[in-house]
């Protein structure tokens, strides 16, 4: 009889551990929800960093580097009929694109060709926290493909406080320590050079430049290698800096940003941000890879009038220059 009190009570005190330990892991479950929540439910974009300095895989990089002429040539048609056209504003946000050289058949700033091992240049400064850089790095990577190729392109952003939108970077950049600079990417080419230099700031904050009275300067002090310093005293002597972008394309010096396209109207966001901000990368590419929404045309577009800008500094010798459409803006821009 003692002994099977004695099991009883402790089946008793079994059934006490045990419902206190189910207590416990309740009271666990509870405190630990928000932070488990969290870390299983994707950020909403507009407010992400997700897969921020990942490289682009070799699918997504064949998107950039073989994009095939006809769609070039197709969107560059589109722009001179008006099929697609002009910039919307409405507060604050902003559709479309703007092609204000090619439509207003205004001619942009010229320079002599800055050539380095005999070759014509490509001079870019930029910001990472920079929206409108954000923006224009897609249509100078696939004008760029057209001359040469990337190795690797890697997935950015612009800053949380300027729009956070989808961009590509040349490099992986350093998004959280200010007043870092990053120089160079993985391209080639047998026609062109290509410099390229971010101002690297902290990505969750604002849009930010070295906070001197000419920014360009200290992208020329900080320059890696002699090479990079001659090309951004060169981009410096222009004197032609109001801000990023800033970039030499050939002979043409384009002070900002020459195409804007920040996604369609009917993709607006219901944050009041531009419609960009709510695509993902691989939402992007596959609006380039399908060539089917005026998204992709304007986009392409938009590189048309950088390749027109190089062919007309390079004597027109790589074999993109030789499509109508191309020729058709070189002859619009005056170039």
């Amino acid at each position: 009889m003692a002994r099977r009190r004695s099991h009883e009570r402790s089946n008793q005190i079994r059934i006490i551990d045990i419902a206190l330990i189910a207590v416990i892991l309740v009271l666990v479950a509870y405190i630990a929800y928000p932070a488990i929540k969290s870390a299983f439910t994707p950020a909403p974009a507009g407010k992400t960093l997700a897969g921020i300095d990942t490289p682009l895989t070799q699918s997504q990089l064949s998107v950039i580097n073989n994009a095939p002429d006809s769609y070039f040539e197709s969107a560059g048609e589109m722009l001179m009929n008006g099929s697609i056209s002009g910039i919307a504003e409405s507060n604050n946000i902003y559709y479309g694109n703007g092609f204000e050289a090619v439509l207003s058949n205004s001619t942009a700033p010229r320079t002599s060709v800055y050539t380095y091992d005999s070759k014509p240049s490509v001079i870019y400064a930029g910001a990472i926290s920079c929206i409108y850089c954000g923006e224009s790095r897609w249509a100078m990577a696939m004008a760029l493909s057209r001359f040469g190729s990337f190795n690797s392109l890697y997935i950015g952003y612009s800053s949380f406080g300027d729009a956070d939108v989808p961009t590509l970077y040349w490099k992986p950049n350093e998004y959280k320590t200010p007043n870092n600079f990053t120089y160079g990417n993985y391209y080639s080419s047998p026609y062109v050079n290509f410099f390229s230099a971010e101002y690297d700031s902290n990505i969750t904050q604002g849009f930010q430049l070295p906070q001197v009275t000419d920014p360009i300067s200290v992208f020329v002090s900080r320059a890696p290698n002699a090479s990079y310093e001659e090309a951004y005293a060169y981009l410096n002597n222009t004197k032609d800096f109001q801000g990023t972008p800033f970039t030499i394309w050939g002979n043409s010096i384009d002070v900002g940003a020459v195409s804007v396209v920040f996604g369609e109207s009917n993709n607006q966001s219901a944050t009041n941000a531009v419609p960009l901000t709510d695509m993902t990368h691989q939402q992007i590419l596959s609006q380039l890879s399908s060539f089917n929404t005026t998204f992709a045309y304007e986009e392409y577009a938009g590189a048309d009038v950088y390749i027109a800008q190089l062919c007309a500094g390079m004597n027109n010798s790589a074999p993109i220059c030789k499509l109508p459409a191309i020729k058709a803006f070189e002859h619009k821009m005056g170039l």
